[in-house]
């Protein structure tokens, strides 16, 4: 947030600003609803504004989904964050186990406990999963060290280490888990990120090249006012589905937000991914769907979608930037269609 000083007159004046705006697209007033618009009101980050600029500029409609992703985008993940204070506590309490063990086995290892105490310190300031499991391995390595100063102290150790083997494959399945849309079945938009700064990391380094498709649901809003949000869902998991089914091996699908995908294609030239788009676009297009209980066809789903390479001058923003100007003019040029950034 910017800096200000939030008196009672300046906020009050805020407010005054963004209740009615909030009120005009028809969007909850709930702390983290209020929290974007707040920010996108005083103007603290120009993406925010950007984005919130072209979701009202689409007609879009501020569906749940839409308001929940802004947030998380822009001020963190409330359900990782919770999570990651689960799986702390639970982290810090093998440990804990772990210390007093030693301790009641044997009074002279004083050079150990110094050590699972510097470790718990560690844990204390670590703030991300990684960093926990680092901790974890480092606990099973030292404990293993121990093992033969005493058959009941080798005995508690055996135990504890297997807690913490536990604790770490728990840790692993919450980081994929966190990295997981949950409608979808794809990547999320935090796994994306990361995907992507790992292979801008290597471009910058050897420069190997790679691609990135934006697409987008044809007329979605229109689909979800005739059939309603639940077939809505269904026609996002199908998109989900056709996307793992098209693509393959180190292909990187991964939901966007809302009705936007994103798809990178490591070590993949522009004409390469040109030719990757159109496969996923028309088996998308060639996709019926028909309501389970009556059989009554549906409206075929169509995506638009935009095709850009990375380049020397590229940060990880302006490849998609480009990407996704290539996504809005297949959306402009009539739908159902790729376009890349040779067209633009």
């Amino acid at each position: 947030m910017s800096e200000l000083n939030h008196d009672l007159e300046t906020t009050t004046a805020i407010a005054k600003k963004v209740l009615p705006e909030m009120a005009k697209w028809k969007i909850p007033l709930i702390p983290e609803n209020y929290h974007v618009w707040f920010e996108y009101t005083i103007g603290s980050n120009d993406r925010l504004r950007t984005d919130l600029d072209a979701i009202m500029a689409s007609g879009k409609p501020f569906a749940p989904d839409v308001n929940e992703d802004l947030y998380r985008r822009y001020f963190g993940d409330k359900r990782y964050d919770s999570l990651m204070r689960e799986v702390r506590k639970e982290t810090q309490k093998t440990l804990k186990n772990i210390l007093s063990d030693i301790f009641v086995a044997n009074r002279s290892t004083s050079d150990f406990g110094e050590k699972l105490e510097r470790y718990a310190n560690k844990l204390n300031e670590a703030d991300g999963l990684s960093q926990i499991q680092n901790v974890i391995k480092d606990v099973i390595a030292e404990t293993s060290k121990m093992a033969d100063s005493s058959r009941m102290l080798q005995q508690r150790l055996q135990k504890a280490s297997s807690d913490a083997e536990v604790l770490r494959k728990q840790l692993e399945e919450t980081e994929r888990e966190a990295r997981i849309d949950a409608l979808t079945g794809l990547h999320n938009r935090k796994a994306f990120e990361q995907k992507m700064k790992e292979l801008y990391e290597t471009h910058e380094k050897d420069g190997a090249t790679f691609s990135v498709i934006m697409l987008d649901i044809d007329h979605f809003k229109r689909f979800n006012d005739r059939y309603g949000h639940k077939i809505g869902d269904e026609a996002l998991e199908i998109v989900g589905a056709m996307l793992r089914e098209t693509l393959k091996g180190m292909d990187f699908p991964a939901r966007y937000g809302g009705e936007e995908f994103v798809v990178l294609l490591p070590k993949t030239a522009l004409g390469d991914a040109c030719t990757v788009a159109e496969q996923i676009r028309k088996k998308i297009a060639e996709k019926n769907m028909k309501f389970i209980k009556t059989g009554e066809r549906l409206e075929n789903i169509t995506v638009s979608l935009g095709v850009a390479e990375i380049n020397r001058k590229d940060t990880p923003d302006t490849v998609v930037e480009r990407a996704d100007k290539a996504l809005y003019l297949a959306k402009r040029t009539g739908r159902n269609k790729v376009q890349s950034q040779k067209d633009l």
